[in-house]
């Protein structure tokens, strides 16, 4: 998310001042990630647009698409965030050359109106195909992250969707938030702080697994005192009315009285009857171990015995690579580094989809001068999925 850069330095100057807690979870220290490959740079952008991160991946038929954030140059309106969408051609695999993938040229979702609850940017999509129990349908949805232009860093996240229309072959606006915050643990500064979604429809007992859940995990952010970050379960009949919000209480491996339970960012895979959270994990004490994790879990909100015990880094953020590696002290309050993992799975091979950002120039203060910063999305194989994770 980009101008959650910015939010995330508010919360991590919380985290900068708490010591950390002992975690009993096993955990692994050897990258399981190998291959980063630049595949969306400023150069494939179209002409006026830069940045390219949050990458979700789907494919449609016979061919891959990718739906990514991008920043108009459109000072006027304030730098407004859109969703773009690059595809490779029919056939090619995930593997293909990056030369093969297409940006296209027209944005799939931009902000609203003035006025309206997304009008300042759109961003962190995550696609869902599933049965719609109230309008008694099935339907292709793109989830996303909306706010509005505000001040004072008070940003009003909230989730909803776009849906496809085969009759007017386009993305179709659901017009108002579906997910927004409820409880204190929810709120920052007194504004919904929710987003970094990743969403999936379990089938049902119904014709080709209609009347299934629909499920998305979020992360929320509050003030230390009324939770500081979490990782939150939501389910839902039809994908619109969502219900038995719960906050897991399970903790990651490096954690602080801000920071306990996570990964954040996060996609989650579900494989063989398993839930494979993929996210960010904060270690202020130690920075060569900050980046992106992946732990495992029997059910959806981590309620069995077993459950998220088993901790493994799949990219360090400090590694050297020079486009999410910008140096310890924009690490340290995470304005630069790694973000927004997905994994996909294709001939028995596992990908993973993600942005780095990393600083272009010197700036005096790298945790405050953001104007050096980019983005881009890169690719890596995860190693051995299946015996690494415990298969």
């Amino acid at each position: 998310m980009f101008d959650k850069k910015i939010s995330l330095y508010v919360f991590l100057t919380y985290l900068l001042f708490f010591s950390q807690e002992p975690c009993l979870a096993q955990i692994f220290e050897k990258e399981l990630a190998v291959k980063e490959t630049p595949i969306i740079t400023n150069e494939s952008l179209p002409e006026g647009w830069v940045v390219a991160s949050d990458p979700e991946l789907v494919k449609f038929g016979n061919t891959w698409w990718m739906f990514f954030n991008s920043i108009e140059l459109n000072f006027k309106k304030g730098l407004p965030i859109h969703v773009l969408a690059a595809s490779l051609p029919e056939g090619e695999k995930l593997s293909a050359d990056p030369q093969k993938w297409k940006v296209h040229s027209h944005p799939v979702i931009s902000p609203g109106a003035k006025g309206e609850w997304d009008e300042r940017t759109i961003e962190t999509t995550k696609y869902v195909y599933g049965y719609d129990a109230t309008a008694k349908e099935w339907v292709g949805r793109l989830y996303y992250v909306g706010w509005p232009h505000q001040t004072d860093q008070i940003k009003e996240y909230q989730i909803s969707f776009v849906q496809w229309s085969d009759k007017q072959k386009r993305w179709i606006k659901h017009g108002k938030p579906v997910i927004t915050a409820t409880e204190a643990w929810e709120r920052l500064n007194g504004s919904s702080f929710l987003g970094d979604q990743s969403a999936w429809y379990e089938p049902g007992k119904g014709k080709d697994g209609a009347d299934g859940t629909w499920h998305i995990w979020y992360q929320a952010v509050a003030k230390p005192k009324d939770g500081g970050t979490s990782l939150v379960h939501i389910t839902s009949k039809d994908g619109i009315k969502w219900q038995n919000k719960k906050r897991l209480t399970h903790k990651v491996p490096f954690t602080s009285r801000f920071v306990k339970t996570g990964p954040f960012s996060i996609d989650v895979l579900v494989k063989d009857g398993q839930f494979y959270f993929v996210g960010f994990l904060y270690n202020q004490d130690d920075l060569s171990k900050q980046g992106l994790w992946i732990t495992r879990s029997s059910t959806p909100d981590g309620s069995a015995v077993g459950d998220f015990s088993e901790w493994h880094p799949l990219i360090f953020e400090n590694n050297g690579v020079w486009w999410h590696d910008s140096g310890l002290v924009s690490s340290k309050c995470h304005v630069t580094g790694l973000f927004a993992p997905t994994l996909r799975e294709e001939d028995g091979k596992i990908w993973m989809f993600y942005h780095g950002y990393y600083r272009k120039g010197k700036v005096k203060d790298p945790c405050k001068d953001k104007s050096k910063n980019s983005g881009i999305i890169g690719r890596a194989l995860v190693k051995d999925f299946d015996k690494i994770m415990g298969k």
